[in-house]
């Protein structure tokens, strides 16, 4: 026998060994009271999912009401397309008449006597003017001047700058002397038009007068001279105007078919006015 070896202990139970002194419960069912019970897997997914249906749930709602926002603008087009639809239109606009023009001597192309008559009053320092006469004229000119179904006539109407009656005085006394004279200087002033200074006073007598001898070497210079400064026929010119005036013309270029003003004056539109005139 071993010195060391310890003695068999009593009743089953080592010697030494402390006894449960009551200070902790013991377990019930094999668990420690107070011990943290364990979360239940099942548990937590319904909360992930339960929160997952909340923000499908309001996604659905953003949706359904975008749907409806849109429905209903639909059908707010749909009604005032409807209302618009059964409305009455309006009356259009009484046309515009030519008023007291005189169309005896004023510069003519073609025959005065066609059955279609265009009458353009216009200001010199127009640009507009200047456009219309040098892109729509020629081709009214070619299709139905050229061919006798029209006539033309220019009649001045200058309000833009006090140098805007000059160039008209200049015309008018041009004309006086020989028609043919007109449309060279009707031509050589657009041409030369200075579309900066619209409204401003730089046309002088010498200027006409020098543009006049370069375009027109057929004129009598020296009686356009004294008939521009003198303004000797300024009563034809102020003759226009108030004829202008009393047609309610408000710019330049106005065109007039058969004595009914075209409005918005493009090829078109007096292409239309004038096979109309054709036709009546």
């Amino acid at each position: 026998m071993s010195k060391n070896k310890k003695p068999a202990p009593k009743n089953g139970k080592p010697q030494g060994a402390k006894r449960n002194t009551g200070g902790a419960a013991r377990p019930q069912n094999g668990r420690p009271q107070n011990a943290r019970p364990q979360q239940n897997p099942n548990t937590a997914a319904s909360q992930w999912t339960s929160g997952s249906k909340r923000k499908k749930s309001n996604l659905s709602a953003i949706a359904l009401g975008f749907v409806g926002l849109v429905v209903v603008l639909l059908v707010l087009i749909y009604l005032l397309t409807k209302f618009g639809e059964n409305q009455t239109p309006a009356a259009s606009a009484e046309p515009v008449v030519l008023t007291n023009y005189v169309a005896t001597n004023q510069p003519t192309l073609g025959k005065a006597d066609a059955k279609v008559k265009i009458v353009e009053f216009g200001d010199y320092k127009c640009p507009d003017c200047k456009i219309w006469t040098e892109t729509v004229l020629p081709e009214l000119k070619t299709k139905y001047v050229d061919t006798n179904e029209a006539s033309f006539q220019f009649a001045d109407y200058p309000f833009l700058a006090d140098d805007s009656m000059l160039l008209a005085l200049g015309g008018q006394a041009l004309y006086e002397q020989n028609p043919d004279y007109f449309w060279a200087y009707n031509k050589a002033v657009y041409a030369n038009q200075d579309t900066n200074k619209v409204r401003d006073n730089w046309v002088t007598e010498k200027y006409i007068v020098d543009l006049v001898k370069q375009t027109v070497p057929d004129a009598d210079i020296e009686k356009f001279a004294a008939d521009l400064k003198n303004k000797t026929y300024q009563a034809a010119v102020t003759a226009d105007v108030k004829a202008g005036d009393d047609s309610k013309i408000t710019g330049t270029p106005s065109i007039f078919v058969n004595g009914t003003k075209v409005e918005n004056p493009t090829l078109e539109n007096v292409e239309a006015a004038i096979e109309a005139a054709k036709a009546g």
